[in-house]
């Protein structure tokens, strides 16, 4: 028994190091970005060591794996290592994000109010896409919401549809092999093909379309947003009972939720002739 108890004791330990110690990597690796971009454009790995009283093979080291995901860049000419466009990208997310949010949460009251339905602002994220706002209607009861900060099924909602159908293939298929297809409902696409072929649709008609394909008896409506240059940054989407979502209503829904995207687009920069298609 005593043996038992030491051997397992020995284990958390072992476990608690090392968990420290990526802890401590990840710290020295996060001061060396900071450090980078206050001393920066280029530096030197023995300018770095000197700067940061690190270990000049650490430093090496962590370049070398922050260069594998693009945070640095090496200068094979010059050996000296500078911030990599991968955190411009994240960055650049990150400024949208925020001013997207409170440029849009005022439409989004205007066409909840106009329709009586549930909303949410819906914005492509590491892995999927992501609900960054929500304005929930006492007139529409929806059993299953993605809250915010969640990801939407990327599959079968008409938020999710609306972003990815402007996205690069590439991302498209990481996305849909990262979140799966899961059937949840009979009308729910299950197959990559079926997925684009409907994602191909939504880009040549400017919105996208959920018909019970989440929720039995829940149906949605979403269009994109688009930024100054031209790209696809979100989706705003509509749900609520099926019976609603039907006919001259669905039409007029139609209507409420591509006039809020172009209010929204325009607020942030775009010029809506600029789009291709519309």
């Amino acid at each position: 028994m005593g043996v038992r108890i030491n051997r397992t004791s020995r284990r958390k330990r072992s476990r608690a190091r090392g968990e420290a110690g990526s802890s401590k990597s990840l710290q020295k690796a996060l001061r060396i970005l900071i450090y980078m971009g206050d001393h920066g454009p280029a530096l030197g790995v023995t300018q770095l060591a000197s700067g940061l009283s690190l270990n000049k093979t650490t430093v090496h080291r962590l370049l070398h794996a922050m260069e594998k995901f693009h945070l640095i860049e090496r200068n094979p000419e010059s050996d000296r290592y500078r911030l990599g466009l991968k955190l411009h990208e994240l960055g650049t997310r990150a400024v949208e994000s925020r001013t997207l949010r409170t440029e849009a949460h005022r439409f989004l009251l205007e066409l909840s109010r106009a329709s009586r339905e549930s909303v949410s602002l819906a914005v492509p994220g590491p892995g999927g896409v992501l609900c960054l706002d929500r304005v929930d209607s006492r007139d529409s009861v929806i059993t299953v919401s993605t809250p915010v900060g969640a990801r939407f099924p990327a599959h079968c909602t008409a938020a999710a549809k609306a972003t990815l159908a402007f996205l690069p293939e590439d991302e498209v298929d990481a996305i849909l092999a990262i979140m799966g297809l899961t059937a949840y409902t009979p009308h729910t696409m299950t197959t990559v093909s079926e997925v684009k072929k409907n994602l191909r649709e939504v880009a040549e008609r400017g919105y996208a379309l959920d018909s019970q394909e989440t929720e039995r008896g829940l149906s949605g409506v979403a269009a994109p947003v688009w930024s100054r240059d031209g790209r696809v940054i979100a989706a705003v989407g509509m749900a609520g009972p099926t019976p609603r979502f039907r006919g001259k209503e669905l039409a007029r829904k139609i209507a409420l939720t591509k006039e809020t995207t172009a209010k929204i687009s325009a607020s942030l920069g775009h010029n809506e002739s600029s789009n291709d298609g519309f």
